[in-house]
């Protein structure tokens, strides 16, 4: 008895084996560029929260101190990794006739940070705004 055609042919062709592996390669493609995003993005983050966590180190330090004074000033990291800017202006909340003898019971600062780093070749900042109210005087008492 001969075997009957349909039972020698059951095998894959070329064709559609070839075909196979391509779907495959596009897919694991596909896969592998997705994984490379995701740790991309998860390095990103980190490098935001490293940099907002170190803006809130800044921002206590400034704030704590007891006197607040305006002007500006900057800084690197102990690791050179960041770079920091901070701005420290009066903000007058009542525009009220400076000839009378009305004094705020509290001065207003509003202290800005920004700061800094390089990611990749780009230079990349988060930055942290704040108010301190101040009694006046305070500062000088305190000298």
């Amino acid at each position: 008895m001969k075997p009957s055609r349909s039972s020698r042919n059951s095998g894959f062709t070329l064709i559609e084996v070839m075909v196979a592996l391509a779907i495959l390669g596009v897919g694991l493609t596909g896969i592998i560029e997705l994984f490379s995003g995701g740790l991309r993005l998860a390095r990103a983050s980190m490098d935001y929260t490293e940099a907002v966590n170190y803006a809130r180190v800044k921002m206590e330090e400034i704030t704590l101190k007891p006197t607040v004074e305006e002007g500006t000033g900057e800084g690197e990291s102990d690791d050179k990794v960041f770079r920091w800017q901070v701005a420290v202006k009066k903000i007058d909340l009542l525009s009220i006739d400076k000839s009378m003898d009305y004094k705020p019971p509290v001065e207003l600062y509003q202290v800005k940070i920004d700061v800094f780093w390089k990611s990749g070749n780009k230079e990349k900042s988060t930055g942290l705004e704040s108010l301190k109210a101040v009694k006046p005087g305070e500062g000088e008492k305190k000298r």
